[in-house]
């Protein structure tokens, strides 16, 4: 049979729109030529969300972008689910993340494998610091008397946090500051639900953001601490730890970054936009109603300050780190080793001298041909699209076709289909693919 040229028209018209607009995307003069995905990897509505939106407001209302920037939440484990998808992403700068010192506390309470060191850091912009809390009628007064009770007695006042978090690690280092101070760690959630766990007297001590605190204020929460290296304006009564001789100081930056090979033109661009819109007396008001400093690094500046933050994080790691095992070599050498033993007892005849289904090979060799497909994309750093491209007909000959026109048909298939998805996925859904 002989297929119609008008199929092949359509192949090569698409294969050349993708060529195309793949270079498009790495030209440097032109950057960006498409929307710029901020990945913020926590819900809607929180601190994070509502900054990365004020950006994006700031960023289209000032007309500092030809092309929109698009808030993507990609929400879970504590941030690393959306982390490790920029991560995994092309490197082209059209997909960056927004996420706190969580890239630290992540590595460092043994979450995931990885740091700072996994990505190109592209700007930090804004900060704030953390506010320690007791409820109104707590009988600590102040957070001496908070890290003297936990001294005398280890383990009986509840700290609540959430796990692998700032608000944890803002334990640890309490602790650390303290001496012999030993909290009884409580994976209370995120701010909301540590305030009703504080006011409720699931907890006896938690903290806040400066903007949450704000917020809770009048609703049975009371500041002892606050972690940073002068007083607050806006709290002039809430002394420093450092000033009650505890030297605890935890910034929270919201930092910005893009996969590790991002090219530099696209990294400049991103940060030159950024430092634009901290400029803004839009911006200015809005951290300031939010309670947050108008800080801005990149550059030496950032490689400095995130060098420093990651020794304040390895003093207290809650594990040793020394990078978690990779599994994709010995997966991939048992992968390797089936398939050869499946390849031999297929070709030589002895899956039938076994009394075993004509299906088993079949089975065996498509799970083969799909765990190939992966780990290509994954760990080759193939695109999706020759991946793609060559599985289709693979897995219709492992599933019996062998004759010319079937596997060029499936090649055909193959083609097109990738095509149209990749095209759908990443231009339509903006969803992100190898």
């Amino acid at each position: 049979m002989r297929l119609p040229k008008s199929v092949f028209s359509i192949v090569a018209i698409a294969l050349v729109l993708t060529s195309c607009d793949d270079g498009r995307e790495v030209s440097e003069e032109v950057f960006p030529r498409k929307p710029i995905k901020v990945v913020v990897p926590f819900g809607p509505g929180g601190d994070s969300d509502t900054f990365a939106r004020i950006m994006q407001k700031t960023i289209r209302d000032h007309e500092l972008l030809p092309e929109p920037l698009v808030i993507l939440n990609v929400p879970g484990a504590g941030g690393t689910i959306g982390s490790r998808r920029v991560r995994d992403t092309a490197p082209d700068g059209y997909t960056i993340l927004n996420l706190h010192e969580g890239i630290l506390t992540s590595k460092y309470a043994g979450r995931v494998s990885y740091g700072p060191e996994a990505f190109r850091p592209i700007a930090g912009t804004a900060m704030s610091n953390l506010v320690i809390c007791v409820r109104k009628d707590s009988p600590f007064e102040n957070l001496r008397d908070v890290l003297e009770a936990a001294a005398e007695k280890p383990d009986a006042i509840l700290f609540g946090m959430a796990q692998g978090t700032p608000t944890h690690f803002a334990g640890r280092r309490l602790e650390k500051a303290g001496g012999e101070v030993r909290f009884r760690m409580v994976a209370s959630g995120g701010g909301a639900k540590r305030r009703n766990d504080l006011v409720g007297e699931h907890v006896d001590v938690t903290p806040f953001s400066l903007s949450e605190y704000m917020g809770f204020e009048e609703s049975g929460v009371r500041a002892v601490a606050y972690l940073a290296a002068e007083r607050h304006p806006e709290l002039p009564e809430v002394p420093t730890a450092r000033e009650l001789g505890y030297e605890v100081v935890m910034p929270h930056v919201h930092y910005w970054w893009a996969p590790k090979s991002t090219p530099d033109a696209a990294v400049e661009k991103i940060a030159d936009v950024l430092e634009a819109a901290m400029k803004t007396d839009y911006l200015r008001g809005k951290l300031a109603e939010t309670k947050t400093e108008p800080l801005f690094l990149r550059g030496a500046a950032l490689e400095k300050h995130l060098a420093e933050r990651e020794g304040e994080f390895q003093d207290i790691a809650l594990v040793s780190y020394e990078g978690l095992p990779d599994p994709v070599m010995p997966m991939l050498v048992i992968v390797v080793v089936l398939g050869g033993v499946i390849a031999f007892r297929w070709f030589k005849g002895r899956v039938s001298s076994v009394n075993t289904p004509v299906v088993w090979h079949h089975g065996a060799l498509s799970c083969l041909v799909l765990t190939l497909y992966v780990i290509s994309m994954q760990v080759a750093g193939v695109s999706y699209i020759f991946a793609t491209m060559a599985f289709i007909p693979a897995l219709a000959f492992v599933g019996g076709a062998r004759s010319k026109r079937s596997i060029v048909t499936m090649a055909v298939l193959g083609m097109v289909l990738a095509s149209a998805c990749f095209f759908i996925f990443t231009k339509v859904l903006v969803i992100d693919l190898p």
